[in-house]
């Protein structure tokens, strides 16, 4: 009889004992593989979120901050930025597009963002050298340039200082074109917006009502296709709507200019040229008093970095888990050893060598590893599918985990763990007597 039917055969005879100390293996194996593929899979999803634009262009504080507002829409915006400033960046050679952002409002919990619409055509997903656009599943971009943009601040200075000179029709009437909406795929899906829907802002970015500005009714006039980054949960906007809805004008305590400038922008986002243009644009911004740069792709490694302390604690954690499980298998085998004396010596009287013993044993310690840890792997494959939908709600980031050699790798080594966990019984095995244990006395 063949060695590997040997090992099966003995495995299948203590079949519950097999499946349970199997199944200690796969709960350490799919810890640990879940806590380092989500790990990574997060931060592949997050740098490639970060990859839509080179820089990132916001009020002075904290870069990382400026990057998960802007870029993730989470949490709190720091400040504003002056308008002048966006129209100076526009014009500095090395920059080759730039978008200014403007949040405040939201829809059903979902952030409204103001943007330019080169947005749709200039972001590249996966990064500068990427042809990966955006798309649209129904309808299409709305159209509102910075030219407009900027011939809308200009009627707003004026109004505030009392020279408006434009007819009041044809104002309502460029003021009525603006409230036009781009929305997300998660937005689309969580809501129920399509082409042709109606919606009405709400003031503050947590809102979850309905109501707020009942001025500002606006337009789905597109629907983006998934990009598995935040902006599958934001709600897109002509920037210019942002600033004539009501209760966004400016207050006595708001200082132009400054971080509480009604009229600023929340934050700036830039593509530029590699190298010498993209290091000076990046070091002039970081001069100025009034703005920061940052480089969203380094800010989210900032975050990964401080993540992976805890990281490296839950991994530590998980590899104990798993040492411990494969201890158990050892221990389950080794006090077989002493019922089994007997049919090792069988063995030996009909011609087995002390190693073909010593291989049935480390063998049926190796398979109940691999057992295990293949299992192990099916169970993280699970806990991942079931955290990638957390880890998308909360953060617009879809994370996606592809088996590969990685997990190869674990599934080999634990298997060769498990056969050094069952090199102790087997060398008990290996000292078996045939004689001795095949005595008429015995």
């Amino acid at each position: 009889m063949r060695l590997p039917t040997m090992v099966w055969r003995n495995l299948k005879r203590r079949k519950l004992a097999s499946i349970l100390t199997g199944l200690s293996v796969s709960l350490g194996v799919g810890l640990f593989a879940t806590v380092g593929a989500l790990r990574e899979a997060s931060e592949q999803g997050f740098s490639r979120s970060a990859s839509v634009c080179d820089m990132l262009v916001g009020a002075k504080g904290s870069g990382l901050q400026l990057t998960l507002n802007a870029l993730y829409h989470m949490g709190q915006s720091q400040g504003n930025v002056p308008y002048p400033l966006y129209e100076e960046i526009a014009a500095t050679p090395g920059v080759l597009w730039s978008v200014p952002l403007a949040v405040g409002d939201s829809f059903r919990g979902k952030r409204i963002v103001g943007v330019t619409s080169n947005l749709f055509s200039d972001v590249r997903l996966g990064g500068a050298e990427s042809t990966d656009q955006l798309t649209f599943a129904s309808g299409g971009p709305f159209t509102y340039t910075s030219a407009d943009f900027a011939e809308l601040k200009a009627e707003l200075g004026q109004a505030e200082v009392g020279h408006d000179d434009h007819d009041d029709h044809d104002h309502d009437a460029h003021l009525a074109s603006m409230f036009k909406a781009v929305v997300g795929a998660d937005v689309a899906l969580d809501t129920g917006l399509k082409v042709g829907s109606m919606f009405t802002p709400s003031h503050g970015v947590e809102g979850v009502g309905g109501g707020g500005h009942k001025e500002a009714e606006t337009e789905v006039v597109g629907v983006l296709e998934p990009t598995g980054t935040p902006l599958d949960r934001a709600v897109l906007i002509p920037i210019g709507a942002y600033y004539v809805i009501d209760g966004h004008e400016a207050k006595e305590d708001m200082v132009e200019g400054g971080a509480r400038d009604p009229r600023g922008l929340s934050a700036v986002m830039l593509g530029t040229k590699a190298g010498f243009y993209r290091t000076r644009i990046f070091r002039s911004l970081n001069d100025r008093l009034d703005a920061q740069a940052v480089y969203p792709s380094q800010e989210v490694r900032k975050l990964f970095s401080i993540i992976g302390q805890g990281d490296l604690v839950l991994r530590l954690i998980t590899a104990l888990i798993v040492v411990v499980a494969l201890v158990g298998v050892m221990v389950a085998i080794y006090n077989t050893m002493g019922a089994r004396r007997r049919e090792f010596a069988i063995l030996r009287a009909l011609g087995a060598r002390r190693r073909t013993i010593l291989g049935l044993v480390t063998g049926e310690s190796a398979v109940i590893a691999l057992m295990g840890g293949a299992v192990g792997l099916g169970l993280a494959g699970a806990l991942i599918y079931a955290a990638t939908d957390q880890v998308h709600a909360a953060t617009g980031v879809r994370v996606t985990v592809v088996p590969g050699a990685a997990e190869l790798q674990l599934l080999a080594a634990v298997t060769l763990a498990g056969a050094f966990a069952g090199l102790l019984p087997a060398l008990s095995a290996y000292r078996t007597e045939a004689a001795f244990y095949l005595s008429s006395n015995i």
